[in-house]
């Protein structure tokens, strides 16, 4: 009877240690999924982030050559004749044929064949030139050795200003010459034809801001200064 109580007790004492090394186990495993589940959501961003950056450095990349192409496909054509129609209405483009009964223009809008019976005058276009003015008043902000001045550039005129200047002279009560410098206005991107990329362009009508520092000796008596907008007209 003695030995059947303590091989039930050794059985029952048995049960309790493979069920405890099961529970064990079943932990130890749960753990090790958990931190795989957490080791996979980690590379997942990093994959994501990856693929992000991937993808921007593709865009950057390919826009010059996008930009290049859009170029090649948009071309203005030439503004060479001004043809005055008999309702008064003013055809501006260039004369790509011309005979007896008809004029063949090139315009910003398509290629128009204009019956020589509704024309009434044709001329030699003016050429459009930009022109860059003060858009605004001009700020400044006086140091004892330099002076900032601040302000707007508006392109007035009737083509695209390229690489626009504005240069500030200052003189002293005697008209003498203190110091000079200048700032090139950034304003809209642009690829000329020649490959040359360029961020410094104002197109007809709109205005962007300036900030040009002159410095001078120390103790320099600024009696006036005058602002001078130069600029060039490519293409």
């Amino acid at each position: 009877m003695k030995k059947l109580i303590m091989l039930i007790s050794c059985l029952t004492i048995l049960r309790i240690a493979v069920s405890a090394q099961q529970t064990s186990t079943k932990t130890t495993i749960a753990q090790r999924f958990f931190e795989i589940e957490k080791t996979l959501e980690e590379t997942r961003k990093e994959m994501a982030a990856l693929r992000q950056q991937i993808r921007e450095i593709e865009v950057r990349t390919s826009l010059p050559a996008i930009r290049q192409e859009i170029n090649k496909l948009v071309q203005a054509p030439e503004i060479t004749h001004e043809i005055l129609l008999n309702n008064g209405t003013v055809v501006r483009g260039k004369i790509t044929h011309e005979d007896l009964n008809k004029v063949i223009v090139q315009t910003n809008i398509g290629e128009l064949i204009i019956s020589k019976n509704d024309v009434k005058l044709t001329r030699t276009a003016a050429k459009p030139h930009a022109k860059c003015v003060l858009d605004g008043p001009v700020t400044t902000k006086i140091s004892e050795d330099k002076t900032v001045y601040s302000g707007k550039i508006k392109n007035d005129g009737e083509r695209r200003a390229d690489f626009p200047q504005i240069v500030f002279s200052l003189f002293d009560e005697a008209t003498r010459l203190i110091a000079r410098d200048s700032v090139i206005v950034a304003g809209n991107f642009v690829m000329f034809k020649s490959g040359v990329q360029t961020d410094a362009t104002i197109l007809p009508g709109q205005s962007f801001p300036f900030e040009c520092t002159v410095s001078y000796p120390a103790g320099s008596k600024v009696s006036y200064y005058i602002p001078k907008i130069t600029w060039d007209e490519f293409e």
